[in-house]
Formats: C-alpha cells, sequence, structure tokens
C-alpha cells in the first residue's frame, strides 16, 4: 500500500443552460491541474447541475475527462427531476453510494439527500417539491447507508476517505453512556457513584432518554422525552431518588420524585448549508 496518494475533488460546479458563469471552461482547468499533479482520479461532491437532462453534454464532458471521473449526489441535481432514478441513469451509476479502492486507500462515497417526512419516515429529496429540494433543513443517513458505511470501513485494505455533499446525522440514533466519578481520599466509599443513560431518536421530531445511578448517597434515577412539532418543543420529565441513605450510610425508604415539563417556540430556524 502506498503511503500518500493524490486525487482532484472539487464540488458546487452548478452548471444551468447556457453556462452563464462559465462551467466548461472551469471543468478544464480542474481536469488540466489533475493532470499536471499526476491525480489518480477527480471526483465532484454534488451539484454538478440543475438539470441533468439539459445537462447530457455536460455530464458527458466529464465522463470523458483524462483520468477516472467520479460523482456524489448533491441536492440541485434533482431540482428539475422526479425521481432518483432519472439522476442515477443520468450520471450512469448504478446506486446513490458506493466505494471504491486505489493503491490501498479507500473512497467511500455517501448521499446525504435524506430527510425525516412529517410522519416521521425518512423521504429522500428527489421526491419532494422544488422549494425542498433547494432549501434542505436536515440531512440524514438512511439506517441502509449506515450499514453500507460501517462495512466499507471494516473491510478497508487501508486508510479511508468519505466524500459526501454536506454533514450528516445517522438515524435512528441511539446512544448509550457511562459515567464513573472516584473522589480520591480518605472518604472514597462516601464520594463515589456511577451512572448509566441512554438516549433514542428514532426521528426528527421525538426523542427519548433515560438514566439510572449508584452512588455513595442513594441510588437516583431520570427519564426525559422531547417531542419537536411546528416549531414548538414540548418537555416532560422526571428524576428522583429510589433509595437514600443517612449521613451513617444507613439506607432509609423515602423516595424523592420530582415531575417537570414545560415548552419552546422556535423564532427562527438554521437552515443546512446547501448552495
Amino acid at each position: 500500500m502506498s503511503s500518500s496518494i493524490t486525487f482532484s475533488v472539487f464540488a458546487d460546479l452548478h452548471w444551468r443552460e447556457g453556462d452563464w458563469s462559465g462551467c466548461e471552461a472551469r471543468l478544464d482547468a480542474i481536469f488540466d491541474r489533475a493532470v499536471r499533479s499526476k491525480a489518480e482520479f477527480v471526483i465532484h461532491c454534488g451539484d454538478f447541475c440543475h438539470d441533468v437532462a439539459a445537462a447530457r453534454g455536460m455530464i458527458a464532458k466529464y465522463a470523458a475527462a483524462p483520468l477516472p471521473a467520479y460523482h456524489v449526489m448533491g441536492n440541485h441535481e434533482f431540482e428539475c427531476s422526479n425521481s432518483l432514478d432519472e439522476v442515477l441513469h443520468a450520471f450512469s451509476m448504478p446506486r446513490n453510494y458506493y466505494y471504491f479502492d486505489v493503491r490501498g486507500f479507500r473512497f467511500v462515497a455517501l448521499d446525504t439527500n435524506y430527510h425525516h417526512g412529517p410522519d416521521g419516515n425518512l423521504k429522500h429529496y428527489a421526491d419532494e417539491s422544488v422549494w425542498a429540494k433547494c432549501h434542505q433543513d436536515e440531512v440524514v443517513l438512511p439506517p441502509e447507508q449506515v450499514e453500507f458505511f460501517r462495512d466499507a470501513v471494516a473491510t478497508a485494505p487501508g486508510p479511508v476517505c468519505v466524500f459526501s455533499h454536506s454533514s450528516f446525522l445517522f438515524a435512528p440514533d441511539l446512544s448509550v453512556g457511562a459515567l464513573c466519578t472516584l473522589r480520591m481520599g480518605d472518604k472514597l466509599s462516601k464520594n463515589s457513584d456511577i451512572r448509566v443513560g441512554v438516549t433514542y431518536t428514532p426521528g426528527r421530531i421525538f426523542s427519548i432518554s433515560g438514566n439510572y445511578g449508584l452512588s455513595s448517597y442513594g441510588n437516583a434515577f431520570g427519564a426525559a422525552m422531547n417531542l419537536r412539532l411546528l416549531g414548538i418543543n414540548l418537555f416532560a420529565g422526571i428524576d428522583g431518588i429510589a433509595t437514600k441513605y443517612t449521613p451513617q450510610m444507613i439506607p432509609v425508604s423515602s423516595p424523592d420524585i420530582v415531575f417537570k415539563g414545560g415548552l419552546s417556540i422556535v423564532i427562527g430556524s438554521k437552515k443546512a448549508n446547501r448552495d
């Protein structure tokens, strides 16, 4: 395996009919620099064009590059298309995520054009309106891509490089954590605790979490639920002490439970940077 590799990567060419922004000349410059740099391949990381049907000539020019050329799905490729298959066919891609190996390195291309619909289910932006395609407010990797990604990394012959049009979230999200606190000193047994927590986020609008702790002073628990609908966040939680101890470390049966609830209203929202 080589210790280094040279490749050319670019994004957001944004070719439109009429080529008013000089995309063809810019693509020629990209090819020229890649060849002069002795790059192994060139890859664009999305938003190559706004209409794959009108961009057939530009897509063919890219496919005829003087070195291997690869695609990554952006969001604007779907702007004038009605399906993912239409864009895949235009780019001659068997599917929207894949990997390839060069000189002992693995390169992974992912499609981040997924989000949670109003019903909480994952949807591809290719099936959404033009406005939604161009103003994406969430980008998520679906479970099948997460598994593919994990397998691609686990079986890689060497270092892995990942390409996507934007950063992304994994969905659904299940996280488990543990915290152990040991305070060193003469009172070690009276100043130590262990806490375990679990958070599950099955979709964009809902999450639930829980935790339980064992400490020198007692056993504590907590749980919380968060629901996000139409710009309103609803929160409900509970926490308490299941078992308490006296200063002499004698257990007493007097659970202490507190219920909490509230809401917040979103004034503005941060859109994912997709331009």
